[in-house]
């Protein structure tokens, strides 16, 4: 962990692309000013981070959790974030449960497989047999340019 406040900052090229992304084409941004805009950005982030810390140990949890991210944002007189924070943090829970339904879905089909053989990584096998080194292999290499001549 960071010793000085001066180290917790946000790479300036993180900073750089969002800027990018926020601003019209044609405007050109100094290094000098990316560099103030990721301190900024840091100084931000540590503040809010410090307030919902703090919300989460009077709430008696070592956990703060993004209700208390939310909550800080509101507390330090940012009500403006609140709202489109909220849209994304739902968006993204969307998004992990999609995935998680999915990877699911994928391990129901693949163990109803009929004639399935266990996997390398099957847990099936004496303690010896997992020490124990794995068969050497031949390896055959195919070309691309194999029999193209």
């Amino acid at each position: 962990m960071a010793e000085k406040p001066e180290e917790l900052s946000l790479p300036v090229a993180s900073v750089s692309r969002v800027v990018n992304d926020a601003l019209p084409p044609n405007v050109n941004v100094s290094q000098e000013a990316r560099k103030v805009i990721a301190k900024t950005a840091s100084v931000f982030v540590l503040y809010t981070t410090a307030t919902a810390a703090s919300l989460a140990s009077k709430a008696g949890r070592k956990t703060m959790n993004a209700n208390d991210v939310l909550a800080a944002l509101q507390e330090n007189d940012f009500p403006q974030f609140k709202e489109p924070l909220e849209r994304s943090l739902e968006y993204f829970r969307e998004t992990q449960k999609k995935k998680k339904e999915s990877t699911t879905a994928r391990k129901s089909e693949q163990a109803n497989k009929p004639g399935k053989s266990p996997s390398p990584n099957s847990k099936k096998g004496s303690p010896k047999q997992k020490n124990a080194a794995p068969p050497a292999e031949e390896v055959e290499t195919i070309s691309d340019s194999e029999g193209e001549d």
